[in-house]
């Protein structure tokens, strides 16, 4: 008997997942992100530096070509309704001529849940609200993806503005939050999501401006098989302006987000110095899977400095020595804009580095830049890039966005075109010796096209703005460059508080690592 087409819209389908699936689908997504074949470099004629897997496995990417299936893990939000914390929509997009099904699970804390089916149309997305499959206080979901070439992306939302980034692609028996905040108006919580059928143990601890804690309360603690557990932060480290968190389990392996939110009561945060700039005191609203490993370097592809908006790096060192950090700044059209001299620090051993960007005298308010973690002494870091905007900037909200430890010539943006309700950008960044060119094509209700203005050159260590106001609502956008490119993404609530930023899912065959510094 022929194969059914699968249909090209997405609709639900009310059928229960097979759990025997899910070992198996977290095993093919280990292992196939571990196979990177490096593509050959148009503009120097060599082959790129295959980017180690370690670094590889840190960035979740698109499904690999050929993959009969794909799981990804989805925590950090809420199914409430209208008046949860941060409630939760999963966003599935697929880049393939070809529709895929999707067998999505949604656990709440109290161990319930419950499964969907989901058709993924082809050249398309579909869009699925957590609180219509399952209610609960806080929830986590995996999404198992067979065919097309997908990405698993959650939404959440609340009262204090929206986020928006990848799921996890793998369980992990590490992971590391490098910031943090439990002061006044601010709550943090950790999501700690088992979604296999053996329970796990683990050892959960802070390192602060105070010092480290390993609260007993949070050692051995047990995550139950498919299960959802949340610790609230404060409950053990209270009133602490930065919090690290380590998690390492015992036994098993699993996915850990980070909740951060901020409703605006705190204090504002003073720079040092007396001519420092105060900034309003964070409101927003942050959920993001956290860093399953360490990296020597990390690349942060589009910043910049503006009145009102705070921006600061973290830089967490997980080793038992301390470890030189140069922090380098690259101005957008260096020529013109100059160059500013690398930040030096160091950062102790299990412990947290704040530079505090805002507080840099010298550095160019207005003008976009590249920022390039590098570890001087071989020793692996955790760094991301947090900020918080408030008066007089026109948008307002909290955004924490890591780095990426790899470069890609192949990039899916999920939701790259604005909307009628936010404002969009996504920018690509170039850290190589040699000018990339770029094309970029938009995927809208099932067909391919290419994006007006969308043939972009990048000179070399520069970075361009990719034209998204000729791209259709929301759309999904796959970005192809001809040489290794780091791409990221921000989306901004245009009435109203919110802001994300995140970075866009490389395809795995065209990862490569960073190129060399000077």
């Amino acid at each position: 008997m022929a194969r059914r087409p699968v249909p090209r819209h997405g609709r639900k389908l009310k059928r229960f997942t097979p759990r025997r699936w899910l070992p198996f689908l977290a095993m093919c997504a280990i292992v196939a992100l571990g196979v990177v074949v490096a593509s050959r470099d148009t503009t120097t004629g060599r082959s790129p530096t295959e980017a180690p897997a370690a670094s590889k496995a840190l960035v979740p990417a698109v499904a690999p070509k050929g993959a009969l299936s794909s799981a990804w893990f989805c925590g950090g939000g809420s199914a409430l309704g209208a008046n949860g914390p941060a409630e939760m929509t999963l966003l599935i997009a697929n880049d393939d001529g070809r529709g895929a099904v999707a067998d999505i699970t949604v656990y709440d804390d109290a161990d319930g849940h419950r499964s969907v089916q989901v058709l993924v149309p082809a050249n398309g997305r579909t869009r699925v609200a957590v609180p219509t499959i399952r209610t609960g206080t806080w929830v986590a979901a995996t999404v198992e993806v067979r065919g097309g070439r997908t990405v698993v992306e959650r939404e959440v939302r609340g009262p204090l503005g929206f986020d928006a980034a990848p799921c996890a692609t793998a369980a992990a028996q590490e992971w590391f939050v490098p910031s943090g905040s439990t002061k006044r108006g601010s709550e943090e919580y950790l999501s700690l999501f088992n979604p296999f059928p053996d329970s796990s143990s683990v050892d959960i601890s802070f390192a602060t401006e105070t010092g480290r804690r390993a609260p007993r309360a949070l050692q051995s603690f047990s995550v139950p098989g498919r299960s959802l557990r949340m610790v609230r932060v404060a409950d053990t480290t209270t009133d602490r302006a930065q919090v690290a968190a380590t998690v390492r389990t015992r036994s098993g392996r699993i996915v850990v987000d980070r909740i951060q939110i901020h409703d605006g009561t705190g204090d504002p945060v003073k720079g040092v110095g007396p001519d420092a700039p105060t900034t309003d005191a964070p409101i927003g609203l942050v959920s993001t899977v956290a860093s399953s490993g360490s990296a020597p370097r990390w690349f942060f592809p589009g910043s910049s400095l503006a009145d009102g908006t705070r921006s600061r790096l973290a830089v967490f060192n997980p080793s038992s020595g301390s470890v030189r950090v140069d922090v380098v700044i690259s101005y957008q059209d260096p020529k013109s804009n100059g160059v500013p001299e690398p930040i030096q620090i160091t950062v102790p051993a299990r412990q947290t580095e704040i530079v505090d960007l805002t507080d840099q005298s010298g550095l160019l308010v207005g003008v976009p830049f590249t920022v390039d973690v590098r570890s001087l002494d071989g020793v692996s870091v955790v760094a991301e890039r947090t900020v918080d905007t408030g008066r007089p900037a026109k948008r307002r909200g909290a955004t924490i966005t890591a780095g990426s430890p790899v470069a890609a010539r192949r990039w899916l943006v999920a939701q790259g075109g604005p909307s009628r309700a936010r404002s969009s950008s996504v920018t690509v960044a170039n850290p190589g010796p040699n000018a990339v060119h770029l094309r970029v094509v938009q995927l809208t209700s099932g067909t391919r096209r290419p994006l007006a203005g969308g043939t972009i050159t990048i000179p070399a260590g520069d970075r361009r703005q990719v034209p998204v106001a000729d791209a259709g609502v929301a759309a999904t956008l796959e970005i192809n460059a001809d040489g290794p490119v780091v791409v990221a993404y921000g989306l901004s609530q245009t009435d109203g508080l919110g802001l994300a930023s995140a970075l866009a899912e490389p395809f795995p065959e065209s990862v490569v690592a960073l190129p060399p510094t000077g």
